[in-house]
């Protein structure tokens, strides 16, 4: 006597979830087809639901579309229908199933989950990726080479990828599958790259020159003017006229050393010389008289 005690509250929520499940006792699923079971965010789907073989040929009957087991759009006909998702959005991800009824119903009121059925997954159609440069400083005039690289891509389908510059597109370049990344290189980069550097994919070529996805996963690249860093205070001209200044200095004193040592050699030279002929006719006169002769002959 204990056991039916025991049940009876298990059997009447079991009768109970199987009244919410199936309000409509007149609801008859149906086949659904899709064409594509992944799509991008803002593009359309269509689903197709099929009666054929399971009502009388001509028979007008109410058609609903379901989504997670739940009715989302009805349609009257007597015949297979499309239904065309608009503006998929990540809410448009999920399990679609098909029923039809003789009695039309709230598209909400309805409620059945079917074996049946189609999962569409919504996918973003841009997908932000890591972005590494080879040198975040250079000077100016290099080459300079940016390596994008994601693991969260699809393996299928065919990617662009697009390397921005403070949020704006400047390259585009195809998405390498098997190794899930692309390169970029900016030859004889100027001042003015200096900026952020990021990269983002996405299945369809973009017309937009300006993505705000791009301020993620950002790299600095610093491009300076000299063989020092853009934060030395001093400037290459003036550093350039002071060595051109030093350099005439050096070169005005060398002629100068020169000159001199020139007149000297040759001052040397001709004392020699007056030197050896007043030796030939006195050469009892001793040396020591020489700057007194040297002052006669001048």
């Amino acid at each position: 006597m204990m056991i039916p005690n025991l049940f009876f509250p298990m059997v009447a929520v079991a009768s109970l979830g199987n009244l919410v499940i199936g309000q409509q006792p007149d609801l008859e699923p149906a086949r659904i087809y899709g064409l594509t079971s992944r799509v991008t965010v803002g593009e359309q789907f269509e689903l197709k639901c099929s009666m054929f073989g399971l009502k009388k040929v001509d028979e007008l009957v109410y058609l609903y579309l379901c989504k997670d087991g739940v009715g989302i759009v009805v349609k009257a006909t007597a015949e297979d229908y499309t239904f065309t998702i608009r503006q998929a959005s990540f809410e448009s991800a999920g399990n679609y199933s098909c029923v039809f009824s003789r009695v039309r119903y709230n598209p909400p009121d309805v409620r059945r989950q079917e074996y049946n059925s189609v999962f569409v997954t919504v996918i973003d159609f841009l997908h932000p990726a890591v972005v590494a440069v080879n040198e975040p400083r250079v000077r100016r005039g290099s080459d300079v080479e940016f390596k994008c690289t994601s693991e969260d891509t699809p393996d299928t389908g065919l990617f662009h990828a697009y390397l921005c510059r403070n949020q704006q597109i400047i390259d585009v370049n195809i998405w390498n599958l098997n190794q899930k990344q692309t390169i970029f290189f900016l030859r004889q980069v100027q001042e003015d790259d200096s900026a952020n550097y990021s990269c983002v994919l996405s299945e369809k070529l973009l017309a937009a020159k300006y993505l705000e996805l791009c301020k993620n996963n950002t790299v600095f690249l610093e491009v300076y003017d000299s063989a020092y860093p853009t934060m030395i205070t001093i400037k290459p001209e003036p550093v350039s006229q002071c060595g051109e200044n030093v350099f005439r200095i050096l070169c005005s004193i060398a002629v100068l050393i020169v000159l001199v040592v020139v007149l000297t050699s040759d001052r040397f030279c001709r004392r020699k010389e007056i030197c050896e002929g007043q030796g030939d006719r006195h050469p009892k006169v001793s040396f020591v008289m020489e700057p007194q002769q040297v002052m006669v002959e001048d």
